[in-house]
């Protein structure tokens, strides 16, 4: 059995190129002139390879490293031993995620998972859905009446969009997500098994071994409202508004498992950890960072 490649070999780029789309900072009088041709982890890293250290914890990794070159921040930078370039930045992962965008594009290049072009004859679309030109829908995916999808997104295989819901340009929905009363902007990620917009369920009374007798289910009427460039991990839920809305800030990345209740309002750029809570009504300014601990 042969062995499965996933992704093209990188293309081989100098020190120079990568010093110049990260922004790090190289010792006066390097040789920027070496080619790396692939990444690795740091204790795994060879020649020709670009590595990173994000955590001063690991350092001791850097003495078995072979690597052409590692993204280290100013404090570790005296520790990177030779012929290892020392490249400099507050924020090494970023250095590296950039880099590899660079050396790897048709990686971060959304993209059927079974190679479908067009609208799969599998799939069922509503006569009254309105879809865009270059929009690709796999086998088994359902999208309602009064749905709209911008040109360049795709619909992964078995996914449900629910009526009059909008999805924007170039958004990647992956297999398996289901979408109801929601607003979803453009070069949005949902990866598999999201959950978007459905009725919250009422936790007001969980410390309570059961409801009070005849406590009536408030329905949610609210939507959810996802911006430009949001991510969604697998498996996350976003609630819809009991009344209002619930909304998804631009450029806003959301962990695997992750649970967001009704209402709740997360700003710009923030980052929501994996299997993180957060309940309902509350409030998230931008560019926050940090874990939330999962609640009712």
């Amino acid at each position: 059995m042969s062995e499965p490649v996933f992704f093209p070999p990188a293309v081989r780029t100098s020190l120079a190129d990568i010093v110049a789309c990260t922004g790090a900072a190289a010792d006066e009088g390097a040789d920027l002139s070496a080619m790396v041709s692939g990444v690795a982890l740091l204790d795994e890293a060879g020649p020709g390879e670009l590595t990173f250290l994000d955590f001063p914890e690991n350092a001791g990794l850097l003495q078995t490293s072979r690597a052409t070159a590692c993204f280290v921040t100013p404090d570790c930078a005296p520790r990177v031993p030779k012929p290892t370039l020392a490249l400099v930045m507050e924020e090494p992962y970023r250095g590296f995620a950039l880099a590899l965008q660079r050396m790897f594009p048709q990686a971060i290049r959304s993209k059927s998972l079974l190679g479908t072009a067009g609208i799969n004859p599998g799939a069922s679309i509503h006569s009254e859905a309105r879809l865009e030109q270059g929009v690709i829908v796999d086998p088994g995916v359902v999208i309602g009446p009064r749905a709209e999808v911008g040109s360049g997104s795709i619909i992964g295989a078995n996914s449900v969009i629910g009526s009059d819901v909008r999805i924007g340009r170039d958004c990647l929905i992956g297999p398996q997500v289901t979408i109801s009363h929601a607003l979803i902007g453009d070069r949005v990620i949902l990866h598999p098994g999201a959950r978007i917009g459905q009725s919250a369920t009422d936790f007001r009374h969980a410390g309570i071994a059961l409801p009070p007798p005849g406590l009536p289910r408030a329905p949610g009427i609210g939507r959810v409202i996802i911006q430009d460039g949001v991510e969604i991990g697998a498996n996350a839920t976003i609630d819809r508004g009991a009344a209002g809305d619930t909304v998804i800030g631009e450029a806003t990345r959301i962990g695997n498992l992750a649970r967001i209740a009704e209402n709740a309002a997360i700003g710009r750029h923030c980052v929501i950890p994996a299997q993180a809570g957060l309940s309902s009504g509350a409030r998230l300014d931008d560019f926050t960072r940090h874990a939330i601990p999962a609640r009712s």
